[in-house]
């Protein structure tokens, strides 16, 4: 037979704690280890806030590049634009547009070879 009748039981398992719970010696360490855990808390948003944003400037950046080689623009004034040291560095970001590119290519050829 349970030692805790059915409604008691049910009330334990369904109710939530609202607070949070420390096992400190004194109510000043309590209070430290809360401000430290909001601390950390709000160091991991700020840095995934960071990351968000260095990622956003990254597409805008790419973005811009893939659209002035698509215009024409040469890769040299690109590469300048963008601060990059060397041609090469601006030529690993455009290389997936040529990909892009050569796909888009093979895809009207083999299009107009079976005639669809």
């Amino acid at each position: 037979m349970p030692s805790f009748p059915k409604q008691a039981a049910n009330s334990l398992v369904t109710e939530t704690s609202q607070y949070f719970v420390f096992f400190c010696r004194s109510v000043c360490s309590a209070i430290l280890a809360k401000c430290l855990i909001i601390n950390v808390l709000r160091l991991i948003i700020v840095i995934l806030f960071f990351i968000a944003f260095l990622n956003i400037t990254y597409t805008a950046r790419h973005t811009w590049a893939t659209i002035a080689k698509s215009r024409g623009i040469p890769v040299a004034v690109i590469s300048e634009a963008l601060g990059h040291a060397s041609v090469s560095t601006t030529e690993g970001y455009l290389k997936r547009f040529e990909d892009d590119e050569i796909k888009r290519a093979n895809k009207v050829i083999i299009d107009y070879i079976f005639g669809k």
